[in-house]
């Protein structure tokens, strides 16, 4: 699981970052002409809360402003070389993986989001703590996580990893791959509790769960699959907990609702349940070659180095050399 500290300087980098892309988005003057603090006062009409040019008002106290020039000259100077270092790094790894054909599914940043966010309550509280303490967006976690698995993957090519070997590591990491129990579910999401408690009313009468979810479900992902969530593990973060917890109490074929979420109200059907033996064990078994061969690859700092010299990565400012 990744560990979330409090830290300022990722926020920063990715703050810098941003800023390095709008200025070489930007159509402004010169970086030049920008005014020094408190040489004048602020022109009507100077501010603005969008990345624009290099002149721009980001800042003001009492009648001194502080341009988007100067914002940016002090990140560089601070932390320039960090942020350089990064991009040139994101290329590298991106060429790389292109020219080896590595190619990294959705499927396989879900199911690295699913790992990373591992002892929060929900992926959405995931999301929250890397907001907060990184300054992450959604997107960059997932960026964040395609770096990581584009990466990781070059580290490994080439390893040879023996059935024994996984055997081993298996037996050596029990609690990563003891297996949990799955549960099928199907869902219809509302709006208002009497809607759920009308369709629940209807479930009793016989009415078929699938055609209420694709006539009623506001789940434009699953209703026209009559709510059908697939399998999901008992502590799914993709999905509500709350959801969750009702599906646990059920048995299969039942329904229940209304249970109160994020999304609204909703009505969910366990329709299938297997626990421990009956899931994919060859995919446990493709994490912990994966995990082996990790064990054994140099050290991904060295595998990002040997990545830049390759491509020749070259810092073309001396004030940003590393």
């Amino acid at each position: 699981m990744w560990q979330t500290k409090r830290l300022g300087k990722p926020i920063v980098l990715l703050a810098l970052t941003w800023a390095l892309t709008a200025e070489a988005g930007c159509t402004a003057k010169p970086a030049h002409t920008a005014e020094p603090p408190g040489s004048e006062p602020i022109p009507s009409g100077s501010m603005t809360g969008a990345p624009g040019g290099a002149g721009d008002t980001v800042a003001i106290v009492g009648e001194t402003r502080i341009t988007r020039r100067q914002l940016l000259d002090a990140l560089l100077n601070s932390y320039g070389e960090q942020t350089v270092r990064m991009m040139m790094l994101r290329v590298a790894v991106q060429k790389e993986a292109q020219s080896a054909g590595i190619s990294i599914t959705e499927d396989a940043v879900d199911q690295e989001l699913r790992k990373a966010s591992e002892g929060y309550e929900s992926l959405e509280a995931f999301y929250d703590a890397r907001k907060q303490q990184l300054g992450m967006t959604r997107e960059d976690v997932r960026e964040d996580i395609l770096y990581k698995l584009q990466l990781e993957a070059l580290a490994i090519r080439g390893i040879e990893v023996t059935d024994a070997d996984v055997d081993q590591y298996m037996s050596d990491h029990p609690e990563e791959f003891a297996p949990k129990e799955e549960l099928k579910l199907s869902h219809i999401v509302v709006g208002r509790q009497k809607d759920a408690e009308r369709l629940v009313d209807l479930l009793q009468q016989g009415e078929d769960f699938a055609e209420l979810a694709a006539a009623n479900s506001q789940d434009a992902d699953t209703a026209s699959d009559g709510g059908n969530l697939g399998w999901v593990e008992a502590d799914d973060p993709f999905v509500a907990p709350e959801l969750l917890a009702a599906a646990a109490k059920l048995e299969i074929g039942e329904a229940a609702g209304p249970i109160r979420t994020d999304a609204g109200y909703e009505v969910v059907l366990v329709a299938g349940r297997r626990g421990a033996g009956e899931q994919d064990a060859q995919a446990e078994r493709e994490e912990a070659k994966r995990e082996y061969a990790l064990s054994a690859a140099p050290p991904l700092s060295e595998v990002e180095q040997s990545l830049l010299d390759k491509y020749g990565a070259k810092v073309l400012d001396g004030a940003l050399q590393f």
